[in-house]
């Protein structure tokens, strides 16, 4: 595949392994503070209750839906951006950056009706147990508000990834993690003079650390990042040829990322009409997949940077170099992260109060997830990242379409609700997606046919 010795020089390439690090750990520590965000609802509601528990994850799968989508267009954008920035042509990184903007805002507005207005609709396709539906419409209806915050953070960032500026991140998330705990754990518990709210505790305080973010990251953006120049009046221009270059090779990653973020959503449904104890164990199998992302996510983003720049310089070789390198890197990853996992999944799940039925699902999950990791990291890595920031977009596209929707989905759901399989053996399925798309990038990354030079197009 990548002879030993290439690889060997690649690492000896000082631009490379500097790159690398100075993208990758930063990512990585954002995403561990991000890790962090996330599991803070998860932990603390495990402390009150599996129904809590339960509903606040089932909410979450329109969060994470919004996430995905909104994050999709800002990728797109940043296919565009990261070749854009590689030739030096900073005007038309402010114009796709504009052009995001608009498109995120809508989605947002869109996201937020639907939580506030709609939310025993959304639930009650998730799962027919009252109960969680009643707590997790609580849950949901305060997390619209969510919405309109983190839209423009998230896609800000993921802008500046695509420019190698990363370490903003770890500021607004680091604060951001302070907030949400504190606010956490006041809010939930009724510490500190505040009544203990439970649930709707827990998504006060995500809201109110989402608009902190968003203030950091405006004040960052509008004052002190100098090399792109975005200013708001740029908000207002949108250059000539963008919306078709983005329609030609960035909507298919937007188009990607909400069929991937809807089959996402049907999984939840399968989970959730499995009952209560599935829906409780998948949440902390979840987290544990959080978990190992938080570095495989910043070797991701460095290879779609890595790769873009190098292709909008010009040097397709070094690209082509790069990303067979980020294969092994990527395949390296996912053993580490399988480690991880194993030696943190039992005292995890010790810490939840939850039935033993969940438990032992959990425990079942949780094993598979440090198998299945080893195949996400190299499929993510060379997908979102290699693929992607080598302008291969429709074929991420395709690999997203055919696997998850051609596989996952309707396997799943005969294995779950129609033939009664066991839980582990319906989840294993229902996450299969990687192992079929590692053996697809397998194949693509070597051949070098994926490489787009978009800013000659």
């Amino acid at each position: 595949m990548y002879p030993l010795g290439q690889l060997t020089a690649l690492l000896k390439d000082k631009h490379f392994t500097g790159k690398l690090k100075a993208i990758a750990l930063p990512i990585a520590l954002q995403n561990l503070i991000n890790f962090g965000i996330n599991a803070l609802d998860t932990i603390m509601l495990g402390r009150i209750g599996e129904v809590q528990l339960s509903g606040s994850a089932l909410a979450n799968q329109l969060s994470f839906m919004f996430l995905v989508i909104s994050t999709g267009v800002a990728s797109g954008c940043g296919v565009l951006v990261a070749q854009y920035w590689g030739a030096g042509n900073t005007q038309r990184v402010r114009e796709v950056m504009s052009f995001m903007y608009r498109v995120v805002l809508a989605i947002s507005l869109l996201f937020a009706c639907m939580a506030f207005f709609v939310p025993y609709r959304v639930l009650g396709i998730l799962t027919t147990d009252p109960e969680v539906i009643a707590q997790g419409v609580i849950y949901l209806r305060i997390m619209g508000v969510g919405f309109l915050f983190s839209g423009f953070t998230n896609s800000t960032i993921s802008i500046l990834r695509s420019t190698g500026t990363v370490k903003i991140s770890v500021v607004v998330y680091s604060l951001s993690l302070l907030i949400n705990f504190i606010g956490n754990y006041a809010l939930i518990f009724g510490k500190f003079g505040f009544p203990a709210m439970g649930i709707a505790g827990a998504a006060i305080a995500t809201v109110f650390a989402r608009f902190w973010e968003v203030v950091i990251i405006a004040i960052y953006l509008f004052r002190y990042e100098k090399g792109i120049g975005f200013s708001p009046k740029d908000l207002f221009h949108t250059g000539e040829g963008i919306v078709g270059l983005y329609m030609t090779h960035s909507a298919p990653v937007l188009i990607n990322e909400m069929l991937w973020s809807t089959a996402n959503f049907i999984l939840g449904i399968i989970i959730g009409r499995m009952g209560r104890e599935f829906v409780a164990a998948n949440s902390i199998s979840g987290l544990m997949m959080q978990f190992a992302g938080i570095a495989i996510f910043g070797v991701s983003a460095s290879a779609g940077t890595l790769v873009g720049n190098a292709i909008g310089a010009g040097d397709y070789q070094k690209a082509r170099d790069y990303a067979n390198g980020m294969l092994v890197v990527s395949g390296l990853m996912g053993l580490v992260a399988a480690a991880a996992i194993l030696l943190i999944r039992q005292p995890l799940i010790a810490y939840y109060e939850i039935s033993e039925l969940a438990r032992g699902y959990a425990e079942q999950m949780t094993l598979a997830v440090a198998g299945l990791v080893v195949f996400q990291s190299i499929a993510l890595v060379s997908m979102m990242g290699t693929l992607r920031g080598g302008g291969d977009t429709r074929f991420v596209m395709l690999l997203d379409v055919v696997f998850i929707w051609g596989i996952a989905i309707p396997f799943g759901a005969l294995a779950g609700l129609v033939l009664n399989w066991p839980v582990v053996l319906v989840y294993i399925i229902l996450k299969s997606e990687d192992i079929f798309k590692t053996l697809a990038v397998l194949w693509r990354v070597p051949r070098g046919k994926w490489l787009r030079d978009i800013t000659r197009s």
